[in-house]
């Protein structure tokens, strides 16, 4: 099975089981800003009832668990790590945490094209990917966060986007970041 498969029948098997979700990191970066390659997909869950245990009954057996639950380091936040057999490709599902900026820019989630799977998906919008990236703070996701800026422009919301700078601590960052886009 291919990246791109992997992650629609995971997107297809979560939303069967009724499991609310979304997309983020470089899939969704591609989407609001320029295309990069990626090794992995991130989403986002939202874990109610006995939801996850449908999906995961029902993943095919070209996906497999992790069987050790892991954190990201910046929330705290548990993901579970999918293996694709055969590829060097996974997918991370975060589960969503009571991290107030989490829980906002899930509610905030949007339905969108998703170009490098060629589909609709749930996915974060670009303020909250320039936030994300930014908090962040790897090579990878500067880079991210300034092309997601230097695309999106003056559509960005950017008193949003200073909030959530400003409470994370990351406002400087934010505008070393907004300084280095040259001008058009």
């Amino acid at each position: 099975m291919n990246a791109t498969k992997a992650v629609c029948v995971i997107l297809d098997g979560l939303s069967s089981a009724g499991v609310d979700h979304m997309v983020t990191g470089g899939l969704v970066a591609n989407a609001h800003g320029i295309a990069r390659s990626t090794k992995d997909a991130d989403i986002v869950i939202q874990l109610s009832g006995d939801a996850f245990d449908r999906f995961a009954r029902a993943l095919p057996d070209d996906l497999q668990f992790d069987p050790q639950i892991s954190f990201e380091t910046i929330t705290g936040s548990q993901r579970q790590i999918v293996e694709v057999r055969g590829s060097p490709f996974r997918i991370e599902l975060f589960f969503l945490g009571r991290d107030a900026h989490h829980q906002e820019r899930f509610s905030r989630r949007q339905w969108r094209h998703l170009p490098d799977l060629e589909r609709q998906a749930w996915i974060a919008t670009a303020e909250d990917m320039v936030i994300q990236k930014v908090r962040w703070n790897r090579d990878k996701d500067r880079d991210d966060a300034r092309n997601i800026l230097a695309v999106q422009g003056d559509a960005l919301d950017f008193p949003y986007i200073e909030r959530w700078c400003g409470e994370h601590g990351t406002l400087d960052r934010l505008n070393d970041l907004r300084r280095s886009i040259p001008p058009i």
